[in-house]
């Protein structure tokens, strides 16, 4: 038996539209077991079959290895969200290539698993720390996947999670087709710097970086809590960034205790809003045997 482990993530990071992220200490836990015909169960009817996400990265790993499609019980186990902008199709496409690359025994390397993920998901911000841990900085030259690790400093997180969701289809729709010249220099520079505050332990410099003009303008209009807690965070100087395309917002803070604090003011205000509070995850996606 296969048992493989993958952290949720946090995609874009406020200002690294499509290019950064980082993973946190919220597993979803998937088992591959032998199997005379496919069984999927921990899902809902219509994805028990090889329309499964994680079914379908392990075929589309089995492709790159040239090996023929085994069958195999998977189990997944997961209370990741969906649609909420942590991770969790990420967590499927990362589980079931290591999956298939244990299986066969091949030894694929991360760099490896990291393109073949990217070509399912189609950018690397959410794959690329779910496989490496931490965040991680990518860029795309044709097919390649350029990577960067980055070692973060030992922030506490806090995950919102509104009660709805905001499809990754729908909020790309309201992106802005073109940009200001000054806006791409200033995305930029607080790109930048938002990676170097987020190493170092720098809570304000982090804080001040968190002003993006690529995404976060223009999706903010399908998470209504958003307007009044970003205005709080600024007020406290605390980071804050809608994740992946939302609807969840990400708070981090060296001190765990203003996010108690932030975490109050959020049950006394919104009662849509679920919280949870999390590290980031020192490391990546991970396998068993049983």
């Amino acid at each position: 038996m296969i048992e493989v482990y993958v952290p949720a993530t946090s995609a874009n990071c406020c200002v690294g539209f499509d290019c950064l992220g980082m993973a946190v200490d919220w597993w979803a836990h998937f088992t591959f077991e032998e199997s005379d015909t496919l069984e999927v169960d921990g899902c809902p009817d219509e994805f028990k079959g090889k329309d499964n996400l994680v079914v379908q990265a392990f075929y589309t790993a089995c492709d790159y290895l040239k090996v023929e499609y085994p069958t195999f019980k998977l189990t997944i186990d997961t209370d990741i969200p969906f649609a909420r902008g942590l991770g969790s199709s990420s967590t499927c496409v990362v589980a079931g290539i290591m999956a298939c690359d244990a299986w066969f025994k091949k030894g694929l390397s991360k760099s490896e698993l990291l393109k073949i993920a990217t070509s399912m998901e189609g950018h690397p911000d959410n794959v690329a720390p779910a496989i490496f841990g931490q965040a991680t900085a990518c860029f795309m030259e044709a097919e390649d996947v350029r990577m960067s690790h980055v070692p973060c400093a030992d922030y506490h997180c806090l995950v919102m999670v509104p009660h709805y969701e905001v499809k990754t289809q729908q909020a790309r729709k309201v992106l802005p087709k073109t940009m200001d010249f000054k806006d791409c220099v200033s995305q930029v520079s607080h790109a930048l710097v938002f990676l170097q505050a987020l190493q170092q332990g720098d809570e304000a410099l982090l804080a001040q970086s968190c002003k993006d003009l690529l995404h976060e303008p223009y999706r903010k209009q399908f998470i209504k809590e958003y307007d009044t807690i970003k205005k709080y965070c600024e007020n406290e100087k605390i980071p804050m960034w809608i994740s992946g395309s939302g609807s969840t917002m990400m708070v981090v803070s060296l001190e765990q205790i203003r996010l108690i604090a932030l975490s109050k003011y959020v049950e006394e205000n919104f009662k849509e809003l679920d919280f949870r509070f999390l590290t980031i995850a020192k490391k990546g996606a991970f396998i068993r045997y049983e």
